[in-house]
């Protein structure tokens, strides 16, 4: 004969209720510890960037500019920024603005320098890169103008009709009549209209012309 089985009684119905909700609970705290991912702190520390010199403002192409000035951080007061991550951009006269040109680093007292030969004229800034600490800065942009090289000039020049006065890069008249030329100084220079000019006598006998006498 089977034995009878005894119901539990309300107590201890009562009781394991209590242990599976507790057994439940525990459950979720651990599952949430584990995937739960503790948020990063937002940097606080303003910074700059000070002193910045671009120079020359004016500058043939090919030539070079030079960029300097000093990471700092507010801190009651500015002070410097050792080790700054420095990026240099340009920003070209109608192109996409602020391209990343160079990455420096500053030094132990927070300056940094470096030099850039432009290809175009455009605006050039630096930003602070941000760190856990110190949030990104950036600096105010300088303008500078790149010209083009001054065009070479050879030995001699070709005047054009009734001319009186040669170039002072090529000083030498030269008479095409007469293949003579004539130099500064000489009797008959201020008189006469020169079909050529030249910049060295050498230059004017290498094109067939002698020297005046007077």
């Amino acid at each position: 004969m089977p034995t009878a089985v005894t119901p539990p009684t309300s107590k201890e119905n009562a009781q394991m209720n209590r242990a599976l909700a507790l057994a439940g609970a525990m459950t979720l705290a651990a599952a949430t510890a584990f995937t739960a991912t503790p948020g990063l702190a937002a940097a606080t520390v303003t910074t700059r960037v000070a002193n910045l010199a671009v120079t020359p403002t004016t500058v043939t192409k090919g030539s070079s500019i030079t960029l300097k000035g000093q990471a700092q951080k507010l801190a009651k007061t500015w002070t410097a920024t050792p080790g700054a991550s420095v990026v240099v951009f340009f920003d070209a006269d109608g192109s996409a603005p602020n391209t990343a040109q160079r990455t420096l680093k500053a030094d132990a007292r927070g300056n940094f320098a470096t030099s850039m030969a432009p290809q175009a004229s455009g605006y050039w800034s630096v930003q602070l890169k941000a760190t856990s600490t110190n949030k990104a800065s950036t600096s105010t942009r300088v303008y500078v103008k790149v010209t083009a090289p001054a065009p070479s000039r050879g030995s001699a020049i070709v005047m054009p009709k009734g001319s009186v006065n040669c170039p002072s890069w090529a000083p030498i008249k030269g008479n095409a009549s007469s293949h003579i030329f004539h130099r500064p100084g000489q009797r008959f220079y201020a008189k006469t209209h020169p079909e050529m000019c030249f910049s060295t006598p050498a230059a004017a006998i290498k094109a067939g012309y002698r020297a005046s006498k007077i």
